[in-house]
């Protein structure tokens, strides 16, 4: 029953910081939430559970924010590949001089944009910030991702 306990401990966190996560981002005001007719009308943990991605750490083998879930469908097939060592959590990532704030611990850092530096917005994969222009590239099929680093914008 260790492992059992072990699985609802699991689950139970990623269901808290869903939550948590989805107020952050103001999904717990969006239609399919708060209107009679949405499918997930006063049930905001069965959203949160469809809308975000969680991956569980490599190093502490908790849950983390990976991203919102339909980032996920816009990954092609070499996306997908991943060392499972890099799906690390902001605690565990090897910047050890970054610091915490006392009140939100290390859950909202924010991170720049891995392609232009400004201020990321989104975090997909588990593993990739991502401003929203470079995001909005990405979705549109204009893949930051498979582009030169002289082909990026520059940082600002």
């Amino acid at each position: 029953t260790d492992i059992i306990d072990d699985l609802i401990a699991f689950r139970t966190e990623v269901r808290n910081g869903a939550l948590l996560r989805l107020r952050h981002e103001g999904l717990d005001k969006d239609d399919a939430v708060v209107s009679t007719t949405g499918p997930y009308y006063k049930n905001p943990v069965s959203y949160a559970e469809a809308t975000l991605s969680y991956y569980q750490c490599y190093v502490c083998e908790r849950p983390y924010f990976g991203g919102i879930r339909r980032c996920d469908d816009n990954m092609d097939e070499e996306q997908g590949r991943f060392n499972p060592s890099e799906l690390v959590c902001a605690v565990c990532v090897p910047l050890r001089q970054l610091k915490t704030c006392r009140t939100h611990g290390s859950e909202f850092i924010e991170y720049k944009c891995k392609f232009c530096c400004s201020v990321a917005q989104w975090f997909c994969w588990g593993t990739t910030h991502f401003c929203s222009s470079c995001h909005r590239m990405q979705e549109r099929g204009d893949f930051v991702t498979k582009k030169k680093i002289t082909d990026l914008p520059s940082c600002q």
